[in-house]
């Protein structure tokens, strides 16, 4: 009768060794599908947001209400971050709107005061209903109602097109390559024709940059003057 051979001690180590390497493969394959996961999940829910954030911005800018001698509150004002998101404290938009919604028909007014500002990487949107103040003594940042719109925030740039633009360069500034760089980068922006405090530019083009996510765009047309 002939016996049975078994392993050796060496054959079950090789085999133990094998099934080790086979385990943790496994595992960091997993690990690293699971990782992959969670960080598109992140992804996702940041476009989601700054997608909800563009949203809210289109919103405002189509009710913004044109600056006016007679009402001193009833201002445009913007400019692009002088600074990194995370080391800025900065107003980036400040205006009037109208078109308030009153869900609860209460008594008040449809006008806000709205500011958009980037503290430390966060983009706030300030607003604040109408209460006959003057502009000076309205503070955005203590007495409004802020609303956290965006995180890590780096960058945010704003362009604005102007009538004196098209008056000087026709329909160039909207066809070029390079037509942006026809666009101011601050209102008002005295300095150049059709960009007074008085005046609402043509278009607004905001530039937002997030970390980890990148650089999204969009261009919003402004309400027609009367």
């Amino acid at each position: 009768m002939k016996l049975a051979r078994g392993f050796t001690l060496l054959e079950v180590l090789i085999a133990l060794v094998i099934s080790a390497l086979i385990a943790a493969m496994a595992f960091e394959s997993l690990n690293a599908a699971d990782n992959g996961a969670k960080r598109t999940n992140d992804v996702l829910n940041e476009i989601n947001r700054l997608d909800r954030a563009w949203q809210i911005i289109g919103a405002d800018l189509r009710h913004v209400i044109p600056p006016a001698a007679a009402d001193k509150n009833a201002i445009f004002q913007a400019d692009s971050l002088r600074s990194s998101g995370e080391d800025a404290d900065q107003m980036v938009l400040l205006f009037k709107r109208r078109g308030w919604v009153n869900f609860s028909n209460l008594p008040r007014s449809d006008l806000q005061m709205v500011g958009y500002r980037v503290e430390e990487g966060k983009l706030w949107r300030d607003f604040l209903p109408e209460r006959n103040l003057e502009l000076s003594d309205i503070d955005m940042e203590d007495d409004s109602l802020h609303q956290l719109l965006l995180e890590d925030v780096e960058d945010i740039q704003l362009r604005f097109l102007h009538q004196g633009a098209i008056s000087s360069k026709g329909k160039s500034v909207l066809e070029e390559r390079d037509f942006s760089d026809n666009w101011l980068q601050k209102w008002p922006e005295n300095t150049q024709q059709g960009a007074t405090a008085q005046d609402l530019p043509l278009a607004v083009e905001i530039t937002i940059e997030l970390k980890g996510v990148g650089t999204s765009v969009r261009l919003f047309a402004m309400p027609e003057q009367q």
